[in-house]
């Protein structure tokens, strides 16, 4: 046991021995709980809210006690006009290790101690009180497009299974006349790596085993509005990782006997299809003919021996062209055959200005139907000059340029959408673990402040390997704890995950209020507020208030 371990251990016990017999509780908001932050004003036990039609709403709540015995947590439905009620999932907040190592540090239990951090979403029933004595529990209900408008009133008890003493909020939730769409106009780019489910779960990639483990997956990023298939069409688009999936390619690629080439589209076809039959879509993104970080090796099967062969190709060489030329043919064509043409996007992760413009000769030349994605970490100003369909530029307080700001509405009146994303960079705003939940009500709003069309990041269950990430959410060397995932093996959903979502649903509340005329001045000068350079001269204090702020101007703007 290291020092911080020995640390909290005694903490908890100190805090055990001082506190009073009894369970209590008290109603939280946009906050990670923890040992620092869990007690609190026991009498803050009302639960007030408003949400839209079509809408998921998060209530949370803390309970904490001086005993170790198991709790019960149940909640009746919210029962609102002519006795319509809203059913109420409850679940409890499991705590992951983490620490704060930015991106490129090395993992130094001096310098970034771990600490538990409550994340993982649990329903399993009964549960216990942290070690520091603490348990932090959320409900969700949700609203349909059907749901009358009203107010909607239920209780959330949590009971003490061995001494029956118990803490109940009273829940009011006043639902708006207000609708979501069922689909949502905000472009939300989650990437998918199928690989990492078969690995985990051991079962074959693509078997119907397979494609049930993923079904839950893919269904609950398709509620959040997921608009991009994650495809592969080469293998190793990411190169190989050490404790993370590396992504095959569901493109199998002959090379007969006479030097031509063949490809057999089986596996993505399968894929795509799926991922549509679970609500994903229209975009289908081919990764990669420029793979990440200077990879340069390209494979492909020997038509005549059956074996698995690489080519070392470098992008601009005739011996490059002649192996994705007939590729790019064969998948456009294939794309026509399926009724894919207007929905293929041959996808680049940050690449250079100079790669991606020879990606996009490249696509006009052998498959000038297809689309180019790009997500960039270079300034946006370089690839001024190449069309790019859809475009993410990674979120940071230089790229956020006011020339790139500004021609974000001559990009969608041309057709194209742009996009930002967070991956192991920032380290804040983010949506790892470590960052505070107003965060990723941030990236929504800050969406909707800047006028883009939605929101990328990498990757959805991509977990490690070599530790299990229900424990611990140590990842790759170098990067920050949970960055590759935003959910859990079950699947059981994340703080962050359900906290972007609500942002989510706030960029697009945001987005019909401006068609409908209705944007306040309130709200107006509340997204003002919502800008890279602001957020960094600001402290977290200062960013939770902000985001409060708009908000509260968007709940009575939506009145």
């Amino acid at each position: 046991m290291n020092a911080l371990c020995l640390l909290l251990a005694c903490a908890a016990t100190c805090a055990r021995a001082a506190s009073p017999d009894g369970l209590h509780g008290r109603v939280t908001g946009l906050e990670r709980i923890s040992a620092a932050n869990a007690r609190g004003d026991g009498s803050q036990r009302s639960w007030r809210g408003t949400a839209w039609r079509n809408e998921r709403v998060h209530m949370p709540f803390v309970v904490w006690s001086g005993s170790a015995h198991p709790l019960k947590a149940r909640a009746s439905a919210l029962t609102g006009p002519g006795g319509a009620t809203l059913p109420l999932e409850v679940r409890w907040v499991g705590e992951v290790i983490a620490d704060n190592r930015p991106h490129g540090a090395a993992v130094d239990p001096a310098k970034y101690p771990e600490y538990p951090v409550g994340d993982v979403l649990e329903s399993s029933q009964p549960f216990r009180l942290t070690a520091s004595g603490y348990r932090a529990v959320w409900a969700k209900a949700r609203t349909t497009a059907e749901t009358p408008p009203g107010v909607y009133r239920g209780t959330l008890t949590v009971t003490d299974a061995v001494t029956s003493s118990s803490v109940r909020f009273d829940l009011e939730l006043e639902v708006l006349p207000a609708t979501l769409p069922e689909k949502k106009a905000f472009h939300l780019d989650i990437w998918q790596t199928p690989w990492t489910l078969s690995r985990y779960y051991g079962v074959e990639p693509f078997s119907p085993e397979h494609f049930a483990k993923m079904e839950p997956f893919l269904r609950e990023l398709a509620d959040a509005g997921q608009k991009a298939i994650t495809t592969t069409i080469t293998d190793y688009p990411w190169n190989k990782r050490e404790n993370i999936d590396s992504a095959r390619s569901m493109v199998k690629y002959v090379r007969k006997a006479d030097g031509s080439y063949v490809a057999d589209f089986t596996v993505m076809d399968r894929y795509v299809a799926f991922a549509e039959s679970c609500g994903i879509g229209p975009e289908i993104h081919c990764y990669a003919p420029v793979k990440f970080a200077g990879g340069t090796s390209y494979s492909y099967i020997d038509g005549t021996t059956g074996e698995e062969k690489t080519l070392d190709l470098k992008p601009g060489t005739a011996a490059y062209e002649a192996y994705w030329g007939p590729l790019l043919t064969q998948l456009e064509a294939h794309a026509a055959e399926k009724g894919w043409t207007g929905r293929l996007y041959v996808a680049l992760d940050e690449k250079s200005p100079a790669e991606t413009a020879k990606t996009a000769d490249l696509i006009a030349k052998y498959a000038p139907s297809a689309k180019l994605h790009m997500s960039g970490d270079s300034s946006p100003d370089k690839f001024a000059d190449i069309r790019i369909d859809g475009f993410s530029q990674q979120l940071g307080a230089k790229a956020m340029t006011e020339t790139f700001l500004a021609s974000l509405t001559a990009r969608r009146r041309q057709g194209f959408y742009t996009t930002f994303y967070t991956c192991c960079v920032p380290f804040r705003p983010n949506a790892m673990p470590m960052n505070p939940l107003h965060e990723q009500r941030w990236l929504g709003l800050y969406v909707a402040a800047k006028g883009f069309d939605g929101y990328l990041k990498s990757t959805f269950f991509r977990w490690p390997v070599n530790t299990n990430p229900l424990e611990d959410t140590h990842c790759l060397p170098g990067l920050p704890c949970g960055d590759s995932f935003l959910v859990y093996p079950g699947p059981r959903l994340s703080l962050r995950w359900e906290s972007l979502v609500d942002g989510i649903e706030d960029a697009e509340k945001i987005r019909i209020l401006r068609e409908k005329g209705r944007m306040t001045s309130e709200l107006t000068a509340a997204l003002s507020r919502i800008d890279m350079p602001r957020y960094g001269r600001s402290d977290e204090a200062a960013v939770r208030a902000d985001v409060e702020a708009c908000l509260a101007a968007l709940d009575r703007a939506s009145r």
